[in-house]
């Protein structure tokens, strides 16, 4: 199946809102995520929701964001093609200092949504900015999260040393201001690397959101980043009350340094030449019995360890937000 745009996006958060399910929102910098994330899904048969952060393009792109950008949509719509789910490309984190790249976004229809964040901007600026990409991005069936409230800790870009959590009824009033179709909210969740036991979340804004938002007859999915710490308990009562869409970024990128690390470590004497050897790498080692061992050193091993790793951890993590065996795959008028 293709790469799917907004439309069928929008559609896939109805169906996990009826359903009671969410998305695990997937970052990636490279392909060997990718390939990792789409091997997973599509053996349990869930819809697959990926993430590029203004980082992100540009590592991908050696310094340039929009080389970058459209190198990784190039990648998720070429290798989301003879997949039999529905794969969806958020922008994550872009601010207003990349909103060059939002506007090539919407118009070469990279991305099937827009994460802008002017969370650390005033209540109004913040609707004003979110209001504006909304407006950027009419008629392209692209949609747009806005993010109300601050999260602490650091994602890619984006650092913060404070939190305040998302008020319930400014929620309302922001997403009625801005249009925003999906709403990032803070409860207590944090960036990069955190203990679940340790996060003090409060599920009774996330209750309290949802039903105000219900209530205003607005049907807005909600969003929580830094969920990569979690526990699986954790992650079933927020979906509980109203998360659509959780961010994974930190978890991969673990996984991924992990994976590499034991596979180097467990093969140290087939790249690494022993004492008294010359360490003549411009010349292979030409002198003396001892060589590197291709079969090793060569990247796409490490790689395809890194893939199966990442596969793994991704089949563990959705199974926590019960998407398998969730698809617009098996609609054909979707």
């Amino acid at each position: 199946m293709p790469f799917r745009g907004g439309v069928a996006l929008r559609e896939a958060y109805r169906r996990a809102e009826a359903r009671g399910y969410a998305f695990m929102a997937n970052n990636i910098a490279e392909s060997n995520t990718l390939v990792g994330l789409l091997d997973a899904y599509a053996g349990a048969k869930s819809d697959l929701l990926v993430q590029v952060s203004p980082g992100a393009a540009k590592f991908a792109g050696a310094g340039g964001k929009v080389a970058g950008l459209r190198a990784l949509a190039g990648l998720v719509h070429v290798l989301a093609a003879p997949r039999p789910i529905a794969v969806f490309l958020n922008l994550d984190h872009f601010t207003t200092g990349e909103m060059d790249l939002i506007d090539l976004a919407i118009r070469e229809r990279l991305v099937s949504s827009i994460m802008i964040d002017a969370s650390k901007e005033s209540f109004d600026e913040n609707v004003r900015i979110s209001r504006d990409v909304v407006r950027r991005a009419e008629g392209s069936g692209i949609l747009v999260e806005a993010e109300l409230g601050k999260i602490r800790g650091v994602e890619d870009e984006i650092a913060s040393s404070d939190a305040f959590y998302t008020h319930p009824d400014e929620a309302v009033e922001f997403v009625r201001a801005s249009g925003a179709d999906l709403l990032a909210i803070s409860i207590g969740t944090e960036h990069g690397v955190s203990k679940g036991e340790d996060i003090k979340l409060r599920l009774d804004l996330a209750k309290e959101i949802q039903a105000k938002l219900a209530k205003a007859k607005l049907s807005t999915p909600l969003v929580l980043h830094g969920s990569s710490g979690l526990l699986p308990d954790q992650v079933r009562a927020v979906i509980q009350y109203g998360i659509r869409k959780l961010n994974k970024d930190t978890h991969y990128q673990y996984v991924y340094a992990r994976t590499a690390c034991e596979f180097y470590k467990g093969h140290v004497a087939d790249i690494i030449p022993p004492e008294g050897t010359e360490d003549d790498v411009v010349n292979l080692f030409p002198g003396g019995t001892w060589s590197p061992n291709k079969k090793v050193f060569d990247p796409r091993v490490v790689g395809k360890a890194i893939q199966d790793g990442i596969r793994g951890i991704a089949l563990a993590l959705l199974e926590q937000a019960g998407s398998g065996g969730q698809t617009l795959g098996d609609e054909e008028d979707s």
